[in-house]
């Protein structure tokens, strides 16, 4: 999955100010920045499956797993490009325990796998309701970091949700779908 570069179409107001000029650089770069993202994972032939990641880079770095040829990134968030690598990894941290604490069987056991020979937690869920990890994941993201996301809206203010690429192989209808399902007022 590679995010293609668009460019920022709007023009500054010839009559700007500094703070309208600033505003307006800050804007384009987020607008036409390609890297930090934190995303979310799927697996062709696994509904259940789901795995939490970040990426400071392309995402077509992340868009495939040598151990998993049924994995591909089913979407991914745009963080705002002036953060750091280290506030992009804390918000992943965060996300990763509050998904962790949603994502439990019916004995009170979490979802999220563990390393076979360290032990230590992955980023990998499983036995999980897909559709609604995504929308708890986005929730999660838009109402305690919607400051350091991109923020769409869609429609005649139907609503906002965070900037979100979807895998290419979904249709427009299919992603309009999925936008649907994360809208907030």
């Amino acid at each position: 999955m590679k995010k293609q570069k668009v460019e920022y179409g709007l023009e500054l107001d010839p009559n700007a100010d500094y703070k309208m000029e600033w505003l307006h650089e800050r804007d384009k770069k987020n607008f036409e920045s390609l890297t930090k993202w934190l995303y979310l994972g799927a697996d062709i032939k696994d509904s259940g499956f789901a795995k939490v990641g970040l990426t400071m880079g392309d995402l077509s770095s992340r868009s495939s797993s040598s151990s998993n040829p049924n994995y591909y990134l089913f979407c991914a968030f745009k963080c705002r490009d002036d953060l750091t690598k280290t506030e992009v990894e804390k918000i992943e941290r965060s996300a990763l325990e509050y998904l962790e604490l949603i994502s439990t069987n019916e004995d009170g056991t979490s979802n999220r796998a563990s390393h076979a020979e360290s032990g230590r937690l992955s980023e990998c869920f499983y036995n999980i309701n897909f559709t609604n990890f995504f929308i708890s994941y986005h929730d999660y993201l838009f109402e305690k970091f919607s400051n350091k996301f991109i923020i769409c809206g869609f429609g005649d203010d139907e609503g906002d949700f965070l900037d979100c690429e979807f895998n290419q192989k979904f249709t427009q209808q299919e992603k309009n779908k999925f936008i649907r399902m994360i809208l907030r007022w």
